[in-house]
């Protein structure tokens, strides 16, 4: 009886030596960081399971390794595979079943949590967030400044940065802000952002994290110029809260802003077209400012895009928005006011800011249409008789002469119109519209549908409101029609 239980206990003492798996992987895991995990597996013969998903996140083989060991003059094969996940949540890691040796075996389940972030402690490195405010409106300019120091003489291999996503903040970097200088030992640098909150609440900016590769001094491994081992330290921010107020009721923008307008002229002729600009100056969230369409219905309205011209000066974030319309009015008619509302930083109230309105005097009258009467009291056509007479030889001679003539012209005449219909096939008909316009007003007409089209394109259409020769203007068009080929 001992003798068996002796063979039975050296049986699954064998079989667990020649055949085992096992989990390797932290219990904790870090927001917006890649988790990593591997499973190893030993045995003769090995068949690991497919691992697609694990709590609802992609998973992602990123390598596999395997050695030999000998173990009591026995061979055996040691296979490890590593995983990539990135989650966002806490997640458990199934039970999986691995087949080694024709046998099942079973891994234990895992349950992995997150991992509050704590800003890095260290006489070597610090990663600081600091911002210009902690309580603002939604799309109010706000400054974030990122610093990084380090301990000069250290042997730095490699710094990773990622740049950062700030999210529920409009932001961009202002390079002309960085810095690198040395201070009290220390190298530091310093990046600046400018971000916009794009909705109320509490919003936090998460702790950001530099990748230091450093050559550990105190390892004794490093012994020599190809010995150097370098070691990763993660080195975190703090994180940034903001409590963030709605604007007013009916307001999108906040700073200080200017509005103005200004035409060419107040006279025209009917099927001229003149040139109004519209100018918003200021400071504060001017990215945010959409398309401004005018609206006259006593006029054809062709707008280009508009132009932001924005930099952060001073503390501020100024600029100013642009654009441009030509407008062609059907009648003498008043171009309204544009109004522009925002909250005043500065008063602390809802403005409302308009330009001037313009009176246009347009000459000549619009082109009646003509309607075309059914004419009344016609009398009916009285029946002429004619009287046949028989033709003579010579009379049959002319006809038929007159005959073969005409017929000859026919022909000529269709291989004329045939030969020209093959010569306008290559022109498109948008081309054969330009070329019959007889004035600028027309042109305007036949290309407004292709506005913004095309940059060169819109050049040309607008510069049918100048005073330049009516061919050259066609002809360039048709030219550049042609190269479009539109």
């Amino acid at each position: 009886m001992k003798l068996f239980r002796f063979f039975w206990l050296y049986l699954l003492f064998a079989l667990f030596l020649h055949a085992e798996v096992s989990l390797n992987s932290s219990n904790t895991y870090i927001k917006n960081e890649p988790f990593i995990f591997e499973f190893s597996a030993s045995g003769d013969d090995v068949e690991f399971p497919k691992i697609e998903n694990i709590g609802g996140f992609l998973v992602e083989n990123i390598g596999t390794s395997r050695s030999l060991q000998i173990v009591n003059s026995n061979y055996k094969e040691r296979i490890t595979k590593r995983y990539k996940i990135l989650p966002n949540t806490d997640f458990e890691i199934p039970s999986f079943v691995f087949n080694i040796n024709g046998k099942e075996f079973k891994t234990q389940a895992k349950k992995i949590t997150e991992k509050k972030i704590k800003k890095t402690t260290s006489d070597n490195f610090d990663l600081t967030l600091k911002a210009s405010k902690n309580e603002l409106f939604v799309g109010e300019e706000l400054q974030v400044k990122l610093t990084f120091k380090y301990k000069k003489g250290l042997r730095i291999t490699d710094l990773g940065f990622e740049q950062p996503h700030f999210n529920n903040f409009w932001y961009k970097r202002l390079n002309n802000n960085n810095k690198q200088y040395e201070k009290n030992g220390y190298i530091i640098q310093e990046l600046d952002f400018l971000l916009f909150p794009q909705k109320s609440g509490e919003l936090r900016i998460p702790p950001l994290r530099v990748d230091v590769q450093l050559v550990d001094n105190q390892n004794p491994n490093n012994f020599g110029f190809f010995a150097l081992t370098p070691k990763l330290v993660k080195v975190y921010s703090n994180d940034l809260i903001f409590k963030v107020k709605e604007l007013p009721l009916n307001t999108n923008f906040i700073g200080e802003f200017n509005i103005s307008a200004n035409i060419d002229k107040s006279k025209l002729i009917l099927g001229e077209a003149l040139s109004y600009k519209l100018t918003i100056s200021g400071w504060g969230n001017l990215d945010d400012i959409q398309d401004i369409n005018l609206n006259i219905p006593e006029a054809s309205v062709y707008g280009n895009k508009p132009e932001l011209k924005a930099d952060f000066k001073d503390g501020k974030y100024q600029g100013i928005f642009t654009k441009v319309y030509s407008i062609i009015p059907n009648e003498s008619l008043l171009i309204p006011s544009v109004k522009f509302k925002y909250y005043s930083k500065l008063d602390k109230k809802v403005k409302e800011i308009q330009t001037k309105s313009f009176k246009i005097e347009v000459k000549g009258k619009k082109k009646e249409k003509v309607i075309l009467e059914k004419p009344q009291n016609i009398k009916p056509l009285q029946k002429e008789i004619i009287i046949k007479k028989d033709n003579t030889l010579m009379e049959k001679i002319s006809f038929f002469i007159f005959g073969f003539l005409f017929a000859v012209l026919i022909f000529g005449l269709f291989k004329y119109v045939k030969f020209n219909n093959k010569k306008d096939r290559k022109e498109t008909p948008l081309i054969k519209l330009v070329k019959n316009s007889k004035n600028k007003l027309e042109l305007v007409r036949v290309l407004a549908p292709f506005v913004k089209k095309d940059e060169r394109l819109d050049n040309l259409i607008f510069r049918c409101e100048e005073n330049i020769d009516f061919k050259v203007l066609k002809a360039d068009l048709i030219k550049l029609l042609k190269e479009l080929k539109i």
